[in-house]
């Protein structure tokens, strides 16, 4: 009897499951929305107002998800299209409906379009970006209810990758097949910036080695930038981009305007597309915008609904892009619906000194000081002005810049520390995340899947099946500590490519460097560098930790051992001490101070016999010691043993059996150096006024420096008693540095330095004041930073000298003005930099250059002695180690 009550009961439960399923089926809004001529709109917004629900139609017009019964207000919108707006009645076995469009007619104003000559849309976006501070804030809070799908397809891949078996094997999967992603989640927004999710449900059928995560919710259009680029509603903007008023449109008893946005010379770097505006309350109704960036090519769509009053938030957005960088060639599309649950807004509009005010509320010193009180009349005044030009919006920016960052600086015995930044994004992933059946998808999914989607999921399911059926077990450790070895050839990818151990609380880990660390040099001195780099370190706290690197190697062709050890402790962090004891046996380069890369070095000897690069043999040991005095103000002090003799060549060609040239620095000043000890002390001081920082992790972190940084930097070494040569000598040096922006694109970097020397006596070539140059055409030396014609050892010198540089960068100078090359997006920058020792002529370099950012360049440089021509080369600066990694 008890049995049969059991089965009773379970059939029972059953029931009312297949019932709830049912119920949940039947309450389906579905349907497709088309063009007058019967062609999809892809992407179009449908929003039930009374849910502060949106959803959007797939790429075919398609939409489908499920609605309580209930009556509802649906408006279906799209760029382009004129809006619909009906009431929606869901009954218990749902609701399927299909829509036409009209495609929108926009109207223009004769009188509109004749104010003073200037596109009405110049006066439009100054009322926008007015307002932009306010909409920036508007939202106090909001909690959300998303669904993200995003599908992707790998068209080709590099033809260098396919020379691997194992690449070609797993192209096969890849190629040409469409993989898709699902992912539903819970996002809370707290204002200014700081964004928590939780992601309930997460299917894809993308390749386990490929990761995905999409995540576009968080769109702020107010924000100072979009995506990277400049934002076209921040102060600012008419630097940046043309506007044009395409035409307006009468929806919700609203004037909305269609605002063109185009990049000022065609500027690849910045925005292009159109934005919606809605007349009087300057605000964003709808977006479609461009944009590009190394390879990558993408279109985002925004529709914007009113979940409050004045409130308009994104219901649905939208991207297509595609990807053409490296060999790979791919397309992905991207699509997400917003419901919000609960939205907190400002319920009145703030003027800019209000909200300066509001912000500081939270900071610890209430009281504005006399600086704060002067910037927020000023920030009145312009407040005031009921039409501002464009000068105005660009000095309100900088003032309200100016005072949210005075209100950001903690009142404290620290006087230049800000706040600490907050962690902005997080997310949480639910642990059945990844465990949703079919039926929850369908109550969640806001478009029905494709047919090809569909396949996608299958053909995943059936991978997976195929491995759980093949899989062996690995091999287990025998229980004495030993490495287990993985049949998927994990310990061999280990070495390779290196890898870090850790303890469980990660308080102690032993790096492995891999490849990059078991032949990091060749030259002819030594010829290849064969060994291993590890390093091993415990923290303390998290800002204090004990770190060793040794590194051990044999040279091939002087047969001889060479290495070096390194401990570092990290202590004080507030006032960035570092103690260093380091020592070791090397090749160490003449130049030591700023000599050339010795990586581009042993590939231009391997490949050319240019040896430009001298090297001595040096027995070392170093201590040394970093502290900060006082905020922006940095003591560095060393002791230092060096045991130095000459070295030759122990290679005498290239691979292609070009003769290498002696290891002998070209230089008027070289003597042959016979075996020499040096006991010497050096000292530095380097002080930044009014240096801001912030405290992260415990640790003191400065900011970008408004004012020049300024180094004083003594050396003293000692003579020693013995069989021995000992050098001795002073020398002392000041310099100068400073490194300006100018917005986003435009930089100015200079740098001045001198120095002498006096109490000379045995002086060796290493101790001389050597000169950042390199004579080899390619360099990993930035062009702001050296000279592209010397030789690394010409202007060596024991006596006084004074150098300095300016480089200046910018987006447009020369060859950015041809048609043809404006929207390419590399940069162009000039250089000078000038270099007098005594007793001979003023040497100068002009240089110009084109390239991307300090990532990769190419310049024409001209030297002079005097005024005198002296010679022109091409130089290519190329940060090697970025790609290689660390040597």
């Amino acid at each position: 009897m008890t049995s049969m009550n059991e089965n009773m009961k379970y059939y029972f439960l059953l029931l009312i499951s297949l019932l709830l399923s049912l119920s949940a089926f039947s309450q389906v809004f579905k349907g497709r929305i088309t063009d007058i001529k019967g062609n999809p709109v892809p992407y179009a917004s449908i929003y039930l107002t009374e849910l502060k629900s949106g959803f959007t139609t797939d790429d075919n017009g398609y939409f489908k998800a499920t609605v309580k019964e209930g009556v509802y207000t649906c408006e279906v919108s799209s760029i382009g299209f004129t809006g619909q707006k009906f009431t929606l009645r869901m009954l218990p076995e749902g609701v399927s409906r299909d829509l036409v469009l009209l495609e929108r007619t926009y109207e223009l104003s004769e009188v509109r379009v004749t104010n003073g000559g200037e596109d009405p849309a110049y006066s439009i976006m100054r009322h926008v970006i007015a307002n932009a501070p306010y909409y920036r804030t508007q939202v106090k809070s909001y909690t959300a209810g998303t669904y993200l799908k995003g599908t992707g397809r790998v068209k080709e891949i590099p033809a260098i990758l396919k020379l691997s078996k194992e690449v070609r094997k797993e192209s096969k999967k890849v190629l040409g097949k469409l993989f898709v992603m699902e992912d539903q989640r819970e996002v809370h927004f707290t204002a200014p910036a700081t964004w928590s999710s939780r992601v309930k449900a997460y299917s894809n059928s993308f390749p386990k080695n490929m990761k995905v995560d999409i995540d576009m919710v968080n769109i702020n259009f107010y924000a100072p930038t979009l995506w990277g680029k400049p934002s076209p509603l921040t102060a600012g903007a008419f630097s940046f981009y043309h506007f044009k008023l395409v035409g307006c449109y009468v929806e919700n008893n609203r004037v909305v305007n269609k605002i063109q946005l185009l990049p000022r010379k065609g500027n690849p770097k910045l925005l292009s597309g159109y934005l919606y505006i809605i007349e009087e309350l300057w605000c964003v109704s709808a977006a479609d915008l461009s944009m590009k960036a190394s390879g990558l090519r993408a279109t985002v769509k925004a529709v914007c609904q009113e979940v409050k009053p004045s409130a308009y938030l994104p219901t649905s957005i939208s991207m297509e892009c595609t990807i053409d960088a490296f060999g790979v060639k791919a397309n992905a599309s991207y699509l997400a619906a917003i419901h919000y649950a609960k939205v907190e807004v400002n319920e009145h509009r703030l003027t800019a000194q209000e909200q300066v005010l509001q912000q500081s509320s939270s900071v610890a010193s209430a009281a504005p000081n006399k600086k704060q009180q002067k910037l927020m009349q000023q920030i009145e005044k312009l407040s005031s002005k009921e039409e501002l030009t464009i000068r105005d919006a660009y000095q309100l920016s900088k003032l309200v810049s100016r005072s949210i960052e005075e209100k950001d600086t903690l009142r404290s015995k620290h006087k230049f520390e800000r706040k600490a930044v907050v962690q902005r994004s997080t997310v949480q992933v639910d642990s059945l995340a990844d465990k949703k059946d079919s039926l929850y998808w369908a109550t969640v999914r806001s478009v029905p899947l494709r047919p090809e989607e569909l396949e996608s999921y299958k053909r995943k399911e059936l991978q997976i099946h195929r491995e759980d059926s093949l899989r062996k077990p690995d091999r287990q450790s025998d229980g004495n500590g030993s490495l287990s070895v993985k049949s998927d050839g994990s310990l061999f990818s280990m070495l390779l490519l290196g890898h870090t151990f850790q303890t469980d609380s990660k308080n102690a880990w032993i790096k492995l460097y891999g490849l990059p660390g078991y032949t990091p040099e060749y030259n002819f001195v030594d010829g290849l560098w064969v060994g291993a780099k590890l390093s091993a370190g415990v923290k303390f706290s998290p800002a204090s930790s004990l770190r060793f690197t040794p590194a051990v190697y044999y040279t091939t062709a002087r047969k001889s051992v060479v290495g070096s050890g390194e401990l570092v402790l990290d202590y004080a962090p507030r006032r960035l001490g570092i103690l260093r004891l380091s020592g070791g046996v090397l090749s160490a380069d003449y130049n030591g101070e700023s000599g050339e890369s010795r990586l581009i070095n042993g590939v231009a000897s391997l490949l050319f016999a240019r040896n430009d690069l001298k090297l001595y043999d040096q027995r070392f040991l170093t201590v040394s010691n970093q502290i900060e005095l006082a905020n922006g103000l940095l003591l560095s002090g060393e002791f230092s043993w060096q045991k130095r003799q000459m070295l030759d060549n122990h290679v005498a060609h290239s691979i292609f059996g070009k003769q290498a040239r002696t290891n002998i620095p070209s230089s008027d000043g070289f003597v042959p150096m016979p075996q020499n000890q040096l006991l010497k002390t050096s000292w530095l001081l380097q002080y930044t006024p009014a240096h801001y920082y912030r405290m992260r992790q415990g640790r003191k972190v400065y900011e970008d420096a408004r004012f020049p940084t300024f180094t004083l930097g003594y050396e003293r070494a000692f003579p020693l008693s013995g069989s021995l040569l000992s050098p001795s000598f002073h020398r002392i040096e000041l310099s100068a540095s400073q490194q300006l922006e100018f917005g986003l694109f435009n930089s100015l970097s200079w740098s001045v330095n001198g120095g002498t020397f006096w109490g000379r006596n045995k002086m060796q070539f290493p101790d001389y004041k050597h000169f950042a140059s390199t004579h080899l055409p390619v360099t990993e030396r930035k062009f702001d930073d050296g000279f592209f014609l010397l030789d690394s050892y010409a202007y060596a010198t024991t006596d006084s000298w004074i150098q300095a540089g300016l480089s200046w960068q910018t987006p447009y100078l020369l060859l950015k003005h041809l048609p043809f090359l404006r929207k390419k997006s590399f940069d162009e920058a000039l250089h000078l930099r000038s270099l007098l020792v005594h007793g001979r002529k003023a040497y100068t370099e002009v240089g110009y250059s084109v390239g991307f950012a300090n990532y990769a360049r190419m310049g024409v440089f001209t030297g002079f002695d005097g005024c005198t021509f002296r010679s022109v080369g091409l130089s290519i600066s190329l940060p090697l180690s970025v790609f290689i990694g660390n040597r």
